[in-house]
């Protein structure tokens, strides 16, 4: 645990000087935002996000522990809720504000957004232009239902 904790403070250190993920919203707040990943990465890019935009203003261990317990909320949602697969492409947007009188980070507004490649797209678009056709060819065969009714109905006259 100490090495990853370590492994994590150097990754936000280099993420800080190479590319902001976190933008300021308010006095203590931020809206952090992992850019595109492989969904079996969220928790560690997320962690370390957050270590980048807290850690001047947030004891270090207080946002290891905040972003733990969102990341097992976050879990629930894109494992059990969204089924998707480790490799689907997602992004992960939340706004996060630090409670000083609590001594903890509140996080709200959260946001997954699934990426599908181009293969992906063109299967699901095939998929619902066959479902769009059957219920075409159902539609037509209920009107050819009703104009017999309508003329059983008419030869009964």
């Amino acid at each position: 645990m100490a090495e990853e904790y370590s492994r994590d403070l150097e990754r936000a250190e280099e993420y800080e000087q190479l590319t902001a993920r976190a933008t300021a919203i308010g006095k203590n707040k931020m809206e952090l935002s992992t850019g595109l990943i492989i969904a079996a990465r969220y928790a560690d890019k997320l962690r370390r996000v957050a270590l980048v935009a807290f850690s001047r203003m947030v004891p270090k261990d207080i946002i290891i522990r905040d972003v733990s317990e969102l990341n097992k909320e976050l879990y629930e949602k894109i494992v059990n809720e969204m089924k998707l697969d480790k490799l689907d492409v997602i992004k992960i947007v939340v706004d996060a504000e630090y409670d000083d009188q609590n001594k903890k980070l509140v996080f709200s507004n959260l946001r997954i957004m699934r990426y599908y490649n181009e293969d992906k797209i063109r299967k699901m678009c095939k998929e619902y232009e066959d479902k769009i056709k059957s219920l075409e060819n159902e539609v037509q065969n209920y009107k050819k239902k009703v104009g017999q009714i309508e003329e059983l109905l008419k030869s009964m006259e």
